[in-house]
């Protein structure tokens, strides 16, 4: 009988998930996003991975806009500032366009936020998702109040996506239903507060920029990739010693991947966690990875048990 039980058991299992298997980008993005505008501004991106993105997109019933100077490339570089900044007004400046998802990060994005014209993009109320040095916009329209930033995906990585973050993807651009994740603790506490987020580097970046953000009073998720601890551990303690997380309610360490010295990365949170006051966290997977599970600023992030919920609001 017990182990008819756990056979019964396993079969649900495996029907349910592939009940909630997302098929391509199908259902992900929600009614009121129609328009999707890709354009690059920051290095040159993966022809092949954004074009299958952007198939998945179209075929998903969503109309895609692709800027002319996406895929430029000057030597080994991609679009210059002038063709990034033509593109960026052009989507901002069309009434169709719902979103913008940029083709990577990379380096360059820093270039634009002080050329954008952020009143547009408050008058838009433009969504905008990505991350890695896409960091640099979305904190810049946290700074300014400006559209909805989402840090998340960016179109390259939309095409190899995990059903887990497609699934994820969809509820948090519904606002509705985002499940709750279970955390590893490094400094037990709960704790609430509105998300930012952010590559550890670019964070650090933005807070030394006229454009600088002060997350008091939210839960900020950091993630990063291709460093040592050394270099981690430098720019952490850049942010620490200005005092950037004192009002913090919380930080959860994400995706730090892809260290020459992997072994070391965990007493060196653990030692990041000791020079805090708040709670600490790890395990969410944000970052440069295909499970990237995207976080919009706008919601807020609530740690109870050592569990992560989500407040949408309305």
């Amino acid at each position: 009988m017990k182990n008819f039980l756990s056979i019964v058991i396993s079969v649900v299992t495996v029907f349910c998930c592939a009940a909630e298997n997302i098929e391509g980008l199908n259902g992900v993005f929600p009614e009121h996003i129609k328009c999707i505008a890709v354009l690059t501004p920051a290095s040159a991106p993966n022809p092949k991975s954004v074009r299958k993105a952007i198939a998945m997109m179209e075929k998903a019933g969503l109309k895609v806009k692709v800027m002319p100077n996406t895929f430029v490339r000057n030597g080994n570089k991609g679009p210059t500032v002038e063709q990034r900044m033509a593109d960026w007004n052009m989507a901002v400046n069309d009434p169709e366009v719902d979103m913008i998802i940029p083709t990577r990060g990379g380096k360059g994005a820093q270039d634009l936020v002080g050329l954008i014209d952020w009143q547009k993009v408050k008058e838009r109320n433009l969504y905008l998702m990505g991350f890695s040095n896409i960091t640099y916009i979305t904190s810049a329209m946290e700074f300014h109040k400006a559209g909805r930033p989402i840090a998340g995906p960016n179109v390259g990585r939309l095409a190899s996506a995990t059903q887990g973050a497609k699934k994820h993807l969809k509820a948090v651009l519904a606002k509705k239903d985002i499940p709750p994740f279970k955390l590893t603790a490094l400094r037990k506490g709960d704790a609430s507060g509105r998300i930012y987020a952010g590559h550890l580097g670019m964070l650090q970046g933005n807070h030394a920029s006229k454009f600088k953000v002060v997350p008091d009073n939210r839960v900020v998720f950091i993630e990063c990739v291709n460093r040592d601890t050394a270099t981690y551990d430098k720019l952490f303690g850049k942010l620490l010693k200005k005092g950037y997380f004192d009002k913090v309610k919380a930080v959860v360490f994400c995706h730090f991947n892809g260290m020459k010295d992997p072994q070391n990365m965990d007493a060196l949170l653990e030692k990041w966690a000791s020079q805090l006051k708040c709670p600490v966290y790890k395990g969410y997977p944000y970052g440069h990875k295909n499970d990237n599970y995207a976080l919009d600023f706008s919601i807020t992030a609530n740690i109870k048990d050592d569990t992560l919920y989500f407040e949408c609001g309305k």
